[in-house]
């Protein structure tokens, strides 16, 4: 994770793993950081965040894109 910055902190995997994919179409490479027990204990998911991150090179294209459309 060194050199990544976190876009944004949802509050599910499923919300964070659409918004990827989302990047992913864009061209944008980006990692899915959840402290939630390796998946044994979603319901950490919502107490924590479920962090979407990107290299610091792509932070402001990936920002613009999720927040212009809303995601």
């Amino acid at each position: 994770m060194k050199n990544m910055s976190t876009i944004k902190i949802f509050n599910s995997r499923i919300e964070a793993e659409i918004a990827r994919s989302y990047l992913e179409s864009a061209g944008i490479k980006s990692e899915i950081f959840s402290d939630d027990a390796g998946q044994n204990m979603p319901s950490l998911q919502t107490l924590r965040g479920v962090k979407l991150l990107t290299s610091r090179e792509n932070f402001i294209k990936a920002r613009e894109l999720l927040y212009k459309k809303g995601r």
